[in-house]
């Protein structure tokens, strides 16, 4: 069964060209027109459509099955792949166990961190009241008593310094 058709093309100069096309077949994967008997291969193994051109047939590179253009999909990953649906499906699922994985990584690490962090500072918090209470038994940590009054009414100095900063801010800005 061939189909005989004929094409009147344009070069864009003005000439016209014809051209006379023989087709033995329409490839049932892709639906284009095969010129050569021997571009047709074999059939689908996922859908079994034979009669698929080399245009349109390809391989699973995973499990290594036919497929035609219909059947065959991508896998966006590192690496991209040409797949079929089984191996397709395995293939998101693998990439999910494996973000899971990541982010549970990820997790353990934070704790970690923060449990050095706690250790770090509860260290400090230890070897500081050690120091104080050495200081205390050795007499060291007395303050003489006009020192402190200063710096207990220089804080309150500085205190109402503050609210009435705020208070002249606060005036001005209306």
């Amino acid at each position: 069964m061939f189909v005989r058709s004929e094409r009147l093309t344009d070069d864009g100069r003005g000439a016209l060209h014809q051209t006379a096309e023989q087709t033995a077949q329409w490839c049932r994967g892709c639906g284009r027109p095969v010129a050569d008997v021997g571009e047709l291969r074999g059939t689908c193994d996922w859908c079994g459509t034979g009669g698929c051109c080399v245009h349109c047939l390809a391989r699973c590179e995973v499990c290594s099955r036919l497929l035609c253009g219909r059947c065959r999909c991508g896998f966006v990953g590192p690496p991209a792949l040409t797949v079929c649906w089984n191996c397709q499906a395995r293939l998101a699922h693998r990439q999910v166990l494996q973000d899971q994985q990541a982010a549970f990584e990820n997790e353990l690490a934070r704790h970690r961190l923060f449990n050095q962090d706690q250790a770090l500072r509860l260290n400090f918090e230890r070897t500081h009241l050690s120091a104080e209470l050495q200081a205390a038994r050795l007499g060291l940590d007395k303050v003489w008593w006009p020192v402190w009054v200063l710096k207990v009414a220089g804080r309150g100095v500085m205190k109402v310094v503050r609210y009435a900063w705020r208070a002249v801010r606060r005036r001005a800005s209306r």
